[in-house]
């Protein structure tokens, strides 16, 4: 007797298609992720402009440790942002929905 199941059978038998037509509260949690990406971009500008200042003035200062530290926080903002921007892309090619 041979027990073996072939797993690419029983994937190919699902079939998943995200679709927000007639979800209740659709738009709502479209809103909500909306806020999210707001709040997201909205730190990734603080961190940028804050550390943009601290790496500025600790460099002018002769403050290599404070200089180091907002370098680190102006990159965190920049790579914050990009990631904000490109979050739905990413998630729609990685899906296959777009």
């Amino acid at each position: 007797m041979q027990h073996t199941i072939h797993f690419s059978s029983i994937i190919a038998q699902i079939d998943v298609t995200p679709s927000n037509d007639g979800l209740p509260g659709a738009e709502f949690w479209q809103q909500v992720l909306g806020w999210l990406a707001w709040a997201g971009l909205a730190g990734s500008l603080a961190s940028l402009l804050i550390g943009g200042a601290v790496w500025g003035l600790s460099h002018a200062g002769g403050q290599s440790m404070g200089a180091s530290k907002g370098k680190m926080f102006a990159l965190g903002g920049m790579a914050g942002a990009i990631l904000v921007g490109l979050a739905s892309t990413i998630v729609n090619t990685l899906s296959g929905i777009s």
